[in-house]
Parts: C-alpha cells; structure tokens; sequence
C-alpha cells in the first residue's frame, strides 16, 4: 500500500507489527499471543506491549517499522549534521515536531523523523521546502540527543532565523 504524502510516497507493508516481529524472529508465536493478551487489557499499542514485556527493545520496533514503511532507520551523529541545512527550518518545527533535516542532495531533502507518519509535520516541512523530501526515521531519544547537542554547542543558531 502507498501512502501519499505530497511531494512523496510512504510504501506502508500491509503486514501488522507483530506479523513482522514473527517473519524476523524477534519474537515467538507464544510471545505475541501474551503480548496481544496483555495489550487488550492495558489498551496499549502491540509495540509498547512488547517493550513493557521487555520482549524487545524500542530500536528493535522503530526498526521494524522502518520496514513496514520502506523507509531507511537512521542513528543520525552529530558528524553528519549539516548546520547550514538546519538553519533553513524553523526551530518550532524541529522540536515541536521531532525532525532533524540531514543533507540536500540530488534535488531532495533528507529529513529524519521521529514519527515518519505524523503528516502535520510533513505539511509543515513541505510549506519551507522546495524540493522532494525524503523521510528517514530516527528513535525519538536519538533526535533529543541531538537537539540537546545543537542546543549546547550552536546555541545561536535560530537566533537570527525567521519564523521561529
């Protein structure tokens, strides 16, 4: 299945969480059938279920639906920030929405995400961005880490920035 996103395209596998965690076993049959168990009586998403049951761990399900979406899994460092790229957007719209541009390249803009579905945020980056954006997802500790060092050693960097 094809999601539109605008400027671009999310391949979504129509195989669920769980289906997934079973064909790359990193769970068993007996796992999921507790797992489904116990979400159904904390109303809970499988994929929190599973790390609340410590069946596997958030890079394990963030991976998995890096898969899901056909989209690539990124631990961004901060080697591989590009600063000029970064001032282009707004400061709102990287912490408010968990995001971290991380190249321009071949006429598109790589964007790591903490939620790649969250279409908000891709409105909102496709009202700044005149190119074909690329998702990428990235855990949402790795994107605060990140924030948390350009906060540290580029603190002025939206300081002279409009729309912030």
């Amino acid at each position: 299945m094809l999601i539109n996103r605008g400027k671009f395209m999310l391949k979504k596998d129509n195989k669920k969480l769980g289906e997934l965690l079973l064909d790359y076993k990193m769970i068993s049959h007996e796992d999921l059938s507790r797992a489904l168990k116990m979400q159904k009586e904390k109303n809970k998403r499988i994929g929190e279920t599973l790390i609340d049951l410590k069946m596997v761990t958030q890079d394990q399900i963030n991976w998995i639906l890096s898969k899901q979406l056909d989209i690539p899994y990124v631990q961004i460092e901060k080697g591989q920030l590009d600063m000029d790229l970064l001032r282009k957007f707004p400061e709102y719209l990287v912490k408010n929405y968990n995001l971290i541009p991380l190249i321009e390249i071949e006429g598109k803009v790589v964007i790591a995400m903490a939620d790649p579905t969250d279409s908000e945020a891709i409105d909102k980056i496709k009202n700044i961005v005149d190119q074909k954006i690329e998702i990428a997802f990235a855990s949402f500790h790795n994107i605060l880490d990140i924030l948390g060092y350009i906060e540290k050693e580029y603190p002025s960097i939206w300081q002279n920035a409009k729309n912030n």
